[in-house]
């Protein structure tokens, strides 16, 4: 490090133009970063989407998604195959690890698929849906039009435009009703005609044939699986604009909006139809952005403030705070040339404060020596300072990033959200250190000056402290009283130093544990699942209701949407059912209401989001009892449905081969959660109960009359489903032409039993004399996991730790639930990533701290000194734990990096301390002496590191800011950290320094032989 100085200050026109550099490539490398909110904690995850037509649930099992999970089992990095089977759609997921990318995953499942045997005319398809994907949405205006038009400019016209933009993959047009041409037959007027439907539907396909004589054709539409709604308009047409796997959501986002304003400028829609946004994914990147950037520019600012105070001279403090933004930037170009992603977790957590230690600790000691600590010209007095703190230093910072350790070994889920941001602490760590050994030396040669007036001071104290301004005097005179007592009562300075440690290991078990606070989005996701057996009708007249509470109006009436009772809900828009291309599975019985909320600058007085919470849970609960609604966000919801398979922030799944079983173990569990405190959004995934018509063919008796049984189902489908045999076009535009029974011959079961069956010979014989019609009940919806039914119990925790809510919530299911023999009970979501993420850190922790022990020891070149330094970690982590619990703050994985970040800055102190007092026993002076002035001399740089520590991350402390959350606990353990780093240590470090040292051999004042070794490194 010495040569490097050197090398600096013979060369500082090459330093200069390196700064510059850095300046011009760091500022390039920010204008290419992918920038996005929250970072993506899906791995490649496949979703197969097929819609069999007119199957129930467990047909669609049975013949599709089973079929389908064979098919796609043992695939290459393959971790889970998650399913459900619903009316009409099988929709399964392919869970992979983090190796593949995502279009090597998605050919994996491609190359599987095309080996898979489905029933005649089933064909599965690709999802493009992704958990973050959704970053656009929109509905469709239009006076006059009706909703089949709307939907076919959403299908036709939008859905095309948007697919053109880079980063989009899909569109999917939800609500409305899709335009079809149905063809309605008059079985008796066919049979008239001696025709049977597959030869009328032959002829169709083959060419549109005029069948006036023997059916009805019109305009229709295509049975509606959902509805969607907006504040006071029951239905609407929306289009939700899907970004791929990846994707970089401002660039992509850019793009949509240039395509927006094409569609306007060009008169792309037809006449007074209108696109209106309702929700853009860019204003919650430019809202989590600015709180970073604010947080950012806030904590340098008082960063150089402190530095300021501390060295009492404006220059001084702008030769170290220049590092800030230079260091800053060397971590953007690292970003970009390693790939990692930037976002709120991997930019918010940094502190200038530990980012530039190196260099204040540099530029505190070229302070010192250009004042009575020094002698010779100024650029003599920069190198040797550079040369008495560089071992020390490099040992520090080498600690520092040591400690982040855990954080590049985390996986998984823990390991996405996190390692970016040690990538960056990493970069900008670096930078910073390169920085203080190169361009601060530098700058300070040719911007200190050597201060004359502290060579007149007596004594080699007061002579190294002539220069300090008031506030460093009065640090010295305060702290002086308290190392002297600490020197005159060792022990009792221990036992005082060491109290606050043993309190905080006693507190931490009232500590609550959580992976990582909820991140803000502004919005809320509510889900309300009604009954089973509800129809698509009376569904939709709950969802107005539920609209109308989320705004505020009355139940009833008119509603002023400038003066409603709740205006910090911008709007609210209902999604009942599912989309037609079912990349939603679900029924009518599932209702979605999405209500993004203004910024929380502008709602009234004493409004929180927890209290709108409270309040519209229960208004929801008091109108629709009996009804379960679960309160998310919207990008969250996406998430946790994509990492357990079902939509629940937690989840317990009941796993056996009895559906009626798994449903009733599930009702009694869910019995056991409503006595445990802080389990909210209660509800069970109730699946059976679906009326269902069964049509079970009777094999001899459709044997008798020469036929199969595939071939009576296919007619059962064609007369009571429809087929759609082929097309009609208008101009680029193409409908289904669908041919089926006229309503009143499959409107019932008696209907259904008269329908003909043509045979072998000619004749036509009624349904129900070769096959067994009932109405029956069947579950609406089969959840399976990895070839294994299941049935779902959600959950969300609110008002306590996840932690400690989940360990007594699986400790009374174990005692109170008795499960059969083949049935078993599996925990998924938070809980589950929280119990990983903590068997990982149980197990690095430690392997950090030794690799920390090492490093010290090698500084320091004595086991005493080593563990005197180690024991500085527990007290530090002492003022983290009651930061937490003042705060009220649950130990999670962002207050877990808090902790590693203290752990570096405490042994950093300690170190600067040791090396010290072993210089001053080195020098002769007396053990109490040297621990007393090594004290004295390692107090401003201690002070300096742990203060710009803890101002650096005061802005993230008490920002509310959107996206904020991530950024406080592990504000909160810095902060409480580094109090009391403040004042432990300084009662701890000398009297250690005396017990451990006493047996030692030492210099008397008459001279003798020093015992001291010479640490690695030291000078």
């Amino acid at each position: 490090m010495g040569r490097l100085v050197d090398a600096a200050l013979r060369f500082p026109g090459l330093v200069l133009a390196f700064a510059l550099g850095l300046l011009g490539v760091g500022l390039y490398c920010y204008t290419q970063l992918d920038v996005e909110a929250y970072p993506n904690p899906v791995a490649p995850m496949i979703e197969v989407i097929t819609q069999p037509q007119g199957l129930s649930a467990e047909e669609v099992e049975r013949y599709v998604t089973i079929p389908l999970e064979n098919g796609l089992a043992g695939m290459l990095d393959l971790e889970h195959v998650r399913s459900q089977s619903l009316f009409g759609l099988s929709d399964v997921k392919c869970y992979f690890d983090w190796n593949p990318s995502y279009v090597e995953a998605q050919q994996r499942v491609i190359n599987r698929l095309q080996f898979i045997q489905l029933p005649s005319g089933v064909q599965p398809q690709l999802s493009p849906w992704n958990a973050i994907g959704e970053i656009y949405r929109y509905v469709l205006r239009g006076p006059g039009y009706s909703l089949a038009e709307l939907k076919t400019a959403q299908d036709w016209i939008l859905e095309r435009q948007f697919r053109q933009v880079p980063g989009i993959v899909d569109v999917v047009g939800f609500g409305g009703e899709t335009r079809q041409v149905h063809v309605d037959v008059d079985p008796f007027r066919l049979k008239g005609h001696g025709l049977t439907l597959q030869q009328l539907a032959t002829a169709i396909g083959n060419a549109n044939q005029n069948v006036g004589d023997v059916a009805d054709v019109a305009d229709g539409a295509a049975p509606r699986l959902g509805i969607v709604g907006k504040d006071l308009e029951p239905d609407v047409v929306q289009g939700i604009v899907l970004m791929r796997y990846g994707g970089d959501s401002l660039k992509t986002l850019q793009g949509v909006h240039e395509k927006v304003e094409q569609v306007r400028k060009y008169h792309l829609l037809p006449p007074g139809m209108t696109l209106e946004p309702y929700y853009d994914r860019e204003r919650l990147v430019h809202l989590t952005t600015h709180t970073v950037i604010e947080n950012l520019l806030i904590g340098m600012i008082l960063v150089t403030l402190v530095l300021w105070v501390f060295l009492g001279q404006a220059r001084a403090a702008a030769l170290a705070a220049v590092n800030i933004p230079l260091a800053l930037l060397a971590a953007f170009c690292g970003m970009i040339a390693t790939g990692t992603p930037a976002n709120l977790i991997s930019l918010g957590a940094v502190d200038f404060g530990i980012i530039i230690d190196s260099t204040v600790i540099m530029v505190e000691n070229i302070y010192r020596h250009l004042g009575g600590a020094g002698s010779g010209a100024v650029r003599e007095r920069v190198r040797a300072a550079a040369a008495e703190i560089g071992p020390p230093m490099l040992f520090s910072v080498l600690i520092i990033t040591v400690a982040f350790f855990p954080l590049f070994t985390l996986t998984g889920v823990a390991g996405v959200i996190f390692s970016p941001m040690a990538h960056t602490y990493a970069f900008s760590i670096g930078g910073a250190v390169l920085l203080s050994v190169t361009l601060t030396p530098v700058l300070a040669a040719r911007l200190l000056k050597v201060d004359p007036e502290a060579h007149g001071a007596e004594g080699a104290h007061e002579a190294e402290h002539a220069h300090d301004n008031a506030f460093l005097r009065w640090l010295d005179r305060t702290y002086r009283p308290l190392f002297a007592f600490s020197l005159r009562r060792p022990v009792v300075a221990l036992l005082i130093a060491l109290a606050p440690v043993v309190a905080a290991g006693a507190l931490l078990r009232f500590i609550g544990s959580e992976f990582m606070p909820k991140l803000e989005e502004g919005n809320f996701w509510i889900r309300a699942t009604l009954p089973l057996s509800i129809s698509l009708e009376q569904s939709a007249k709950y969802v107005g209701r539920m609209r109308r509470i989320l705004l505020g109006c009355p139940p009833e009436g008119t509603c002023d949407m400038g003066h409603r009772g709740l205006p910090e809900v911008r709007t609210v828009v209902s999604q009942l059912g599912r989309p037609d291309d079912g990349t939603d599975p679900s029924g009518f019985q599932n209702i979605e209401l999405f209500a993004p909320l203004e910024l929380p600058s502008s709602w009234r007085r004493g409004v929180t989001k927890d209290g709108l919470t409270a309040q519209l849970s229960r208004d929801l609960r008091e109108t629709f009892p009996g009804v379960d609604f679960n309160f998310s966000q919207y990008i969250a919801d996406n998430v946790e449905e994509a990492m357990s398979g079902v939509k629940g922030e937690n989840t317990v799944k009941v796993v056996g081969p009895d559906l009626r079983l798994n449903e009733q173990k599930a009702a009694e569990i869910a019995r056991v959660l409503q006595a445990v405190r802080g389990v909210e959004d209660l509800g069970v995934f109730r699946t059976l109960g679906q009326p269902d018509v069964r049509i079970v063919p009777d094999r001899e008796a459709v044997g008798r009359y020469g036929l199969n049984v595939g071939d009576v189902m296919s007619l059962v489908q064609a007369a009571i489903g429809g087929s759609a045999v082929t097309q009609v076009y208008e101009g680029e535009k193409h409908f289904d032409l669908v041919v089926r029974w006229a309503e009143p011959y499959r409107k019932n079961l008696q209907a259904i039993r008269q329908i003909l069956v043509p045979t072998a010979d000619g004749a036509q014989v009624p349904l129900g004399q070769m096959a067994r019609i009932t109405e029956a009940e069947g579950p609406s919806l089969v959840y399976r996991e990895d070839q294994r039914r299941y049935a779902p119990v959600k959950f969300s925790v609110r008002g306590r730790d996840l932690g400690s809510t989940v360990a007594e919530a699986q400790a009374r299911v174990e005692q109170e639930v008795h499960l059969p023999y083949d049935t078993h009970v599996e925990w998924a979501g938070e809980a589950d990533q929280l119990r990983e993420a903590a068997q990982r850190l149980r197990v690095i922790i430690p392997v950090t701290l030794l690799i920390i022990a090492f490093l010290v020891y090698s500084a320091v070149g004595t086991m005493k000194d080593t563990l005197l330094v180690l024991l500085s970690i527990p007290a530090a982590c002492a003022g983290g734990v009651f930061a937490l619990l003042a705060t009220r703050t649950h130990l999670s994985i962002s207050a877990a990096m808090g902790f590693i970040s203290i752990f570096g800055i405490a042994v950093q102190d300690a170190i600067i301390v040791v090396s010290y007092a072993q210089k001053m026993w080195r020098e002769g002076r007396s053990l109490e002496e040297g621990a007393r002035l090594a004290a004295q001399r390692g107090l401003r740089p201690a002070l300096m590191t742990a203060s710009v520590a803890l101002i650096g991350l005061l802005p993230a402390a008490l920002s509310r800011g959107i996206g904020s959350e991530t950024q406080k606990p592990l504000a909160i353990v810095v902060i409480g950290g580094m109090l009391v780093l403040a004042l432990l240590p300084r009662l701890l470090q000398p009297p250690l320094l005396l017990l451990l040292h006493r047996g030692m051999q030492q210099r008397s004042l008459n001279g003798g032989t020093a015992e001291w070794p010479k640490p690695s490194g030291a000078s």
